[in-house]
């Protein structure tokens, strides 16, 4: 699961858009490179995390 924002919300432009999206993977690295290839153009991932996890991914902000 990620939590994604638009770029212009991150950066305080507008008001947030952020939304959650799922996959399933067989692996950590497999899932997160599947949810990186569902980030709409203009929207970047705020977090990833995987459910009944303790740790979970922060991309840094750009």
């Amino acid at each position: 699961m990620a939590t994604i924002d638009t770029r212009a919300a991150v950066r305080g432009d507008e008001p947030s858009q952020a939304r959650e999206i799922e996959v399933e993977a067989s692996t950590y690295e497999a899932g997160r490179d599947e949810l990186d290839a569902h980030v709409p153009e203009g929207w970047q991932m705020l977090s990833i995390g995987v459910p009944d996890r303790a740790d979970t991914y922060q991309p840094p902000r750009r």
